[in-house]
């Protein structure tokens, strides 16, 4: 009896839901290599997601068809439960919440939705990489909106037939959890990766650029984030944007608000 009871003790706990990690632009699932084989030795039912041929699609792939090719993979994996987790890294946080909002409805509804420095209200620097499907000016906020086919749609920035769904199934997940850097050089600004952005009122009248809090955002109200409520989880780690899927950032750095690592704090939220 004893000898079970140190058995059970050992074993690894399995996750509740299947884990699907979808990797970043310019990258490939092998990247996510570490990671994932990290989750699965602790136990966890994960899938390493490919969108197309891996680096090159991730770039030059339209970000609505990478959403959709990423929910082709989903479905054709047959699973058996009734939810799955994802865990999103960079730019595949985004295609992962596209998921979410476009698809978990028909295909597999979400459990926890967690991201890794993931742009999700968009990146603006001094060098034009309009070509991003999460590109936003916000000294242009108009352009964006007229010209932009994915992130103003998936952050319900503008009014269109699914604005409700889009909603209606980020408020039916049990967590999102963002995990964002204040050492990050690739998302700018930095803050975007807390669901943050400039002051768009502040940009074109002032021509300053100044973060607007997220509870004061329309995002916050038009998405459903405010409805999340104790759902939504908000946490600080100190590492370089590309070194997130690498072991000293996950497994060997601690989470500011916890005395976890950022793969225990994530594993948190698999179960």
């Amino acid at each position: 009896m004893l000898f079970l009871c140190l058995l059970l003790i050992t074993l690894p706990i399995s996750s509740a839901y299947p884990t699907i990690l979808i990797h970043g632009i310019f990258s490939s699932k092998n990247e996510l290599t570490e990671v994932n084989n990290y989750l699965q030795n602790a136990g966890y039912d994960t899938y390493n997601m490919e969108i197309g041929n891996g680096k090159l699609d991730s770039i030059l792939m339209d970000m609505n068809k990478q959403c959709e090719v990423f929910s082709n993979n989903i479905e054709a994996l047959n699973l058996k439960s009734d939810k799955i987790n994802l865990l999103g890294i960079s730019q595949g946080g985004l295609i992962a919440r596209c998921y979410l909002e476009r698809y978990s409805d028909k295909i597999k509804k979400v459990n926890s939705l967690v991201t890794w420095a993931t742009p999700h209200m968009g990146l603006y620097d001094k060098i034009d990489y309009s070509f991003l499907g999460y590109w936003k000016d916000p000294y242009n906020y108009k352009n964006y909106l007229e010209k932009n086919t994915f992130l103003p749609y998936i952050n319900n920035e503008l009014v269109h037939n699914e604005s409700e769904k889009y909603k209606n199934n980020i408020q039916s997940l049990s967590n999102f959890v963002l995990f964002w850097s204040s050492i990050d050089t690739v998302v700018t600004p930095i803050e975007s990766s807390q669901f943050e952005f400039y002051n768009i009122m502040i940009a074109e009248k002032e021509k300053k650029l100044v973060i607007q809090p997220l509870v004061e955002s329309e995002v916050y109200k038009t998405l459903g984030l405010k409805e999340l409520d104790d759902k939504l989880h908000l946490y600080e780690i100190d590492c370089i944007h590309n070194k997130f899927k690498e072991r000293t950032c996950f497994e060997d750095t601690i989470v500011k608000q916890s005395d976890k690592s950022l793969i225990e704090m994530t594993m948190e939220y698999l179960n």
